[in-house]
């Protein structure tokens, strides 16, 4: 018996959308990918997945179109992939809202200006959209503050 039902010919775009992103696995990866991790084996690392699950999870983003590999080896967010970003932010907003993390947990702050977002997609002070080359992430876990990953920095 399969763990979930498969929504990829739902009526509702929100199913079709849930029937990939909604996998944690796929978020975790994601953030990873985002942090400028690329290598199989750092993105296993980084999200504690079995090398079976990530492999399964890496394929079917390859096959939404949200990743690509490479000769190199690596995994690169695609265009659609990018636009995943924006999904990411609202899991941090929400997870703030209701549970402050006591570690200052990922802030997220717009490039052009600095100032930290509150909001999942606009920077407040500029009032600008907040998309995968305007975004600076800040994780405890990663040190510094660093630039979002994306596809024109392969």
């Amino acid at each position: 018996m399969p763990l979930r039902s498969d929504w990829s010919d739902a009526g509702c775009v929100i199913a079709r959308a849930a029937d990939v992103l909604a996998d944690p696995w796929v978020l975790v990866t994601l953030r990873e990918l985002f942090s400028g991790r690329h290598r199989f084996d750092e993105l296993r690392d980084a999200t504690g997945a079995a090398d079976s699950v990530l492999s399964r999870r890496l394929r079917t983003m390859t096959e939404a179109g949200l990743v690509e590999r490479h000769d190199s080896g690596g995994y690169w967010l695609t265009a659609t992939g990018e636009r995943t970003l924006p999904i990411l932010h609202a899991y941090a907003g929400f997870t703030r809202a209701v549970e402050p993390p006591n570690d200052g947990g990922l802030r997220i702050s717009c490039t052009r200006c600095g100032v930290e977002a509150v909001s999942a997609d606009w920077c407040p002070a500029c009032v600008a959209p907040l998309d995968a080359e305007s975004t600076t992430w800040m994780r405890p876990s990663m040190g510094a503050p660093f630039r979002v990953a994306v596809g024109s920095t392969r």
